[in-house]
């Protein structure tokens, strides 16, 4: 008897469980998942959330709405501070696979509030098999003073501080310039427009704006679509496949190669059981170039043609394969044909979008977005300055405390439980409210944000094995060359094991009942 495979057995499971859910003789059932950021029951997220239930309904299936007020605070609570990503979203995946589970739903629309529960929710429709659509809520406009509070009530602000030096008043002006009334990229919206070339959107649902008409009738559209694809039983392990994958990372290279993207897009392959090589991975699609730059803004990027203009142009172009079959059994060139808005993205800013770094810091590799990177960034070589958290290093930043162009190493991100931030987010908005963007450089196992201009070197998985960071020290020599993508710390071998070995003896669990056994 041939030896059954796992993709085998999952197939054979959804088969047995379909029948056990009488999808033969009965109706089949569709959850309506909203991921809310408050316990408001009249938001806008649940209002189109009803729009999905009606519409469900009426194309012939059973609908129920699961209100998920506060995920992200209840995940990070849940956590103890021990913010690690890879973590945290499985914790959002094991919730929703019992959840949906006990349900017996036979597909299902998420609608969620933010980056990091789309991708939780996402791996547990992977682990049930289930046909999933995402409605993401769309782009939010920022108001001016928005980011500007941000800075001021980070924790350990000086602005308040008569004695500081910090110019309140230069970074309300500047932020207010920058960003006025309209939107910026962030990751969540850059991963909104990749789900769209992997068809688990409908067709510009990550670029209109919350609470638009049009948002109202992609909540019909994502009703209709979901309904078909579960009648005809499609589920998400055939819609995230290495093909689709490969067309994510690719789009995500054209919008300037966000590393949390790629971070996530292996989370998926990875419950999808595609095993991925993420190095192999990032050198094959490494020489696609930049389309669009995310750091110009939303308002900008829909003038130019949006994200089905981006496509029609990376068809164009031979970015990407054109003949690539839709789950809608459409060619990708023939589903461009329309869109007319896309001349604007034919022209590449950068030839290409990231640079893999290499050394005896990254062992394996870091990367850097070649679109932050200005023409006399070729080489840089500087002394580190060392924090253990994102909060410490921006207090330096704000109090002044950095010497200049000293490289800003964040080491530990996720892994230290008083701290455990994995996402990079002060530092860099309060490096550009000082204007010290083209001063200094960061170099993280955790991740910067995307809508920033701070040039940032990050490790894919940081919450996995990532190099000699974490053994770099205070005025220690940084050398990074941006042309060979070489990044080292000028640390002899000898004086790197004692380091290596000191590290070792300080984290392992119980040092002092170990050493007492010597």
């Amino acid at each position: 008897m041939a030896k059954l495979k796992s993709k085998d057995i999952n197939n054979l499971a959804t088969e047995l469980r379909n029948k056990f859910n009488g999808l033969e003789t009965g109706s089949m059932r569709i959850g309506v998942v909203v991921c809310a950021n408050t316990f408001d029951t009249h938001g806008y997220s649940f209002h189109l959330a009803r729009l999905v239930e009606k519409e469900v309904i009426k194309n012939g299936c059973e609908a129920e709405i699961l209100f998920v007020p506060a995920l992200n605070e209840r995940f990070r609570k849940f956590n103890d501070n021990n913010f690690v990503l890879s973590a945290y979203r499985k914790q959002i995946a094991n919730f929703f696979e019992l959840t949906l589970f006990e349900k017996s739903f036979d597909g299902v629309v998420f609608i969620p509030s933010g980056f990091n529960s789309t991708i939780g929710c996402l791996l547990s429709s992977i682990r049930l098999n289930l046909p999933t659509l995402v409605l993401p809520q769309g782009f939010t406009p920022m108001a001016g003073d928005g980011s500007l509070n941000q800075i001021l009530s980070l924790p350990g602000q000086v602005a308040s501080n008569t004695k500081s030096a910090f110019d309140a008043e230069k970074l309300e002006k500047k932020f207010c310039e920058k960003i006025g009334s309209g939107c910026v990229f962030t990751v969540e919206n850059i991963f909104n427009i990749i789900l769209e070339i992997m068809e688990l959107t409908t067709r510009n649902a990550s670029c209109t704006f919350a609470g638009s008409y049009e948002k109202e009738s992609q909540a019909i559209q994502t009703a209709q679509t979901i309904v078909r694809l579960t009648k005809n039983r499609l589920p998400l392990k055939r819609m995230i496949n290495k093909k689709s994958l490969n067309n994510a990372l690719i789009l995500n290279f054209c919008l300037g190669g966000s590393p949390l993207v790629i971070n996530a897009l292996v989370n998926l392959a990875e419950e999808a059981e595609l095993e991925p090589n993420i190095v192999k991975i990032i050198e094959s699609v490494k020489g696609v170039p930049v389309l669009y730059d995310t750091n110009l803004g939303v308002e900008d990027f829909m003038k130019k043609g949006g994200t089905w203009g981006l496509i029609k142009a990376m068809v164009k172009n031979d970015i990407i394969d054109g003949n690539y079959k839709t789950f809608s059994d459409d060619l990708l060139k023939e589903e461009t044909n329309k869109v007319t808005l896309y001349e604007d993205f034919l022209t590449p800013i950068n030839k290409e979008s990231l640079i893999i770094m290499r050394g005896n810091i990254a062992e394996k590799f870091a990367l850097v977005k070649t679109c932050n990177l200005t023409e006399d960034k070729t080489k840089v070589i500087a002394n580190a300055l060392v924090f253990s958290s994102d909060q410490e290093a921006c207090n330096a930043v704000l109090n002044k405390a950095l010497t200049d162009n000293a490289i800003i190493v964040i080491k530990d991100c996720g892994k230290n439980v008083d701290t455990g931030e994995t996402i990079i987010s002060q530092t860099a908005i309060a490096l550009e409210s000082m204007n010290l963007t083209d001063k200094h450089i960061i170099i993280t196992d955790g991740f910067v944000i995307d809508d920033t201009k701070v040039i940032s070197i990050s490790f894919v998985s940081p919450d996995s094995e990532s190099g000699n960071i974490k053994y770099i020290k205070d005025g220690d020599e940084i050398e990074i060359d941006f042309v060979k993508g070489r990044l080292n710390v000028e640390v002899n071998v000898k004086e790197m094991a004692l380091r290596q070995k000191k590290y070792v003896k300080e984290h392992r669990i119980l040092p002092k009942y170990f050493d007492g056994l010597k």
